[in-house]
This record gives C-alpha cells, structure tokens and sequence, in this order.
C-alpha cells in the first residue's frame, strides 16, 4: 500500500522528530509544578516507559513481519475485534494530531501574535502537512532527516548559553521527592517518550530492519538526555517553584541570551523549531491515520482519504480545549491514561501476550 521506502536512520530521525517536539516545550513546567527541582530525575525515568513501548513494538513487528500495528491487529484478536481496536487506533493518531496542533496554535498565539485567531495557524500548518503526505512518506522522511541537525543545534544553544544565569545549588536538595511521587510524575513525561509506538506503522516501509530496535532505543533515552538537561538548564536559571509557574520555560530561556550582542533574540530559532518540529510531527500522525483507515476498510491506496482525515484532524483540533488552562489540565491528569496506560504501552503489551499465547499458524487462519 505505501510504494515509498525509508532507511533506518529516517526513521530513527523522524521519531527523534515526534518525541522532542511538543515535550520539550511542555514536560519542563508540568514536572516542576509537581516536583520542582527534581523535575530532570522524572525524564531519565520516563526513558523506562518509552524502551519498553519500543521492545513491545519491536517484539510485535518481528512475530508479523510486513505487517503494519493496523493489519495485526484483526490476527492478533480476531477479524471483528481486530477491526475495533484498530479503529480506536485510528481516532488515537487523529486526537494526537489535533492536540498537537492546538499546542502549536496556543504556542504562537501567546508568544508572538496575540491578536491572530487560533484558526489561522491550525489551518496553515494542517494545509503543509497535507500537501507534504501528498509527495509521499519518502519526501517528508528525508527533509526531517536534514532539518532534524539544525533543530537540534538551536535546542543545544538555548541550553548552553544562558550559563551566566544558571545558579546550579537550585537543583539542591537532589532527589527531594518520594520515589513514587517521581514514577508518578515521570509517566507524564513518559506519555510523550511513548509515542514510540507509532514507529509500528513504519517498519513495514524500512529498506532495512537490522539495527531498528537499537535505533529506536538510542532515539528514546537521546530524547530523555535533551529533555533533562532542558529542566535542567530552566531550573538552574530560574528555580524549581518558578519554572513550573512559566507557561514555556524553554522559550523563556531563549529569551534570557544575551551574549555581546551577538547571540541575541534566538526566541525566533525557537519558534522555527517548534514549527518545523510540529510539521513533521503532524505528518507522521496524519499519514499513520490515513494509511490505518485504509488498512482497516480494505482500501488499496491511502491518499484519497488525506483530505477528510486532514479536515477531521482541524475539526478536533478546534473543538477539544477552551484554552491553555484546559490543555494543562489535560496534560497532567488525563493524558497518562489515554496515551501511556493505554495505546503506547498496555493494549501493544496485552496484544503481545495473546500472540504469545495464540499459535502463529493458528493466528493466520483467522
């Protein structure tokens, strides 16, 4: 169904792309807010959660080789139900893409242009993002690849170069917090990391499948070491309390470098970031919607259903929160549950155990 192949390091890059993106921009305050200081313990932890959504993925995709999380599913759990929770997966990619979405929308909105609609800036990168699934997954994969150095680079500077800030005795007392208030709150963080799992709709598109799984693990704890030293970096500059009371604390930090008036306004590389980031990020729930919504009807092709999932995907967008208040709320309380205690890790490890259990000749008869 998907003519285009990718290499390993593409897709490695790409979840790379997914990982970091909105995380770093909105895990630093919700773990300061929970545990302050050490807020950069709770991303190393949550690196735990994301390698064992990898090996279940990885474990998954070798007992169905070829095969897409969408088309093991009906094998796995029978036609009937198979088609059910594939369906589910279906609305999970497309409600991931709109929160998505609306955290860039709300992003912009507050930082950089206040007075602009929300819908504008839905509408735009929703209308990239469409045209870039149209060139086919090969296109977009291999512009991430390039794009993902100078993404990464601007993330390093804004870490580094407010050093003169920095005050490293706010990270003291160091493990202040109960170990279970740390697991706890290292399963928001892991909510992110685990979107890992949507790598299940790729694999079938490698060239290659030799170094995936360590590919995969490296893309995960890299995501943790970035996402750390972010909290890092923010609490040494502005203090555990305070962080976790910023809207966007990695943007702040942008704004405090200042360096002979040479290395000045990087906020703008900031936000360049985020929009390449988010571009790609969306594409990559798009197109697994797409091509599971056609893998669950049965269609051949996957293109022709871009354009109303793409509307589908704008219309959540713009109806689930009534603002950042809301999405906060989201974020803290709800989405560990819709998306580490479900999609990413328990229903791929509750699948795994029944095709473990379930005879694989058995399962193909099904």
């Amino acid at each position: 169904m998907e003519p285009g192949k990718i290499s390993e390091r593409q897709l490695a890059f790409l979840m790379v792309t997914v990982l970091i993106t909105t995380a770093i921009f909105w895990a630093p305050q919700l773990a300061c807010r929970a545990v302050e200081q050490d807020a950069w313990i709770t991303a190393h932890m949550a690196s735990v959660w994301g390698i064992l959504s990898v090996l279940v993925i990885i474990a998954l995709a070798r007992r169905y080789p070829g095969l897409t999380l969408i088309e093991y599913l009906p094998l796995i759990l029978g036609k009937p139900l198979g088609k059910i929770f594939g369906a589910l997966y279906i609305f999970w990619f497309l409600s991931q893409g709109a929160v998505i979405i609306l955290q860039f929308a709300y992003f912009l909105n507050i930082t950089l242009m206040p007075n602009t609609p929300t819908a504008v800036f839905m509408v735009t990168v929703i209308a990239l993002c469409f045209y870039a699934l149209r060139s086919g997954l090969e296109v977009w994969a291999r512009v991430n690849e390039i794009l993902l150095f100078i993404a990464v680079l601007t993330i390093v500077a804004v870490i580094v170069l407010p050093f003169d800030n920095m005050d490293f005795s706010r990270l003291l007392p160091l493990a202040d917090h109960s170990p279970g208030q740390l697991i706890y709150t290292s399963t928001n963080s892991a909510s992110w990391r685990g979107e890992v799992i949507i790598a299940g709709m790729f694999i079938p598109a490698l060239a290659s499948f030799r170094h995936t799984p360590r590919n995969l693990i490296i893309s995960v704890v890299l995501v943790g070491f970035i996402v750390a030293a972010v909290e890092i970096s923010a609490v040494a500059v502005f203090g555990g309390v305070l962080t976790g009371q910023k809207e966007f604390p990695f943007f702040s930090l942008a704004r405090m470098i200042s360096i002979a008036r040479i290395f000045d306004r990087l906020e703008v590389l900031i936000v360049i970031t985020l929009l390449l980031g988010t571009f790609f990020k969306i594409c990559a729930f798009l197109y697994c919607s797409t091509l599971g919504a056609a893998q669950v009807f049965g269609f051949k092709d996957y293109q022709f259903l871009l354009l109303p999932l793409s509307v589908l995907m704008l219309a959540l967008a713009n109806n689930f929160f009534r603002g950042i208040p809301d999405m906060t709320d989201f974020l803290t309380h709800v989405f560990p549950g819709t998306a580490l205690f479900s999609a990413e890790l328990v229903i791929p490890l509750f699948l795994y155990l029944i095709a473990i259990f379930r005879p694989l000749k058995q399962v193909k008869e099904s």
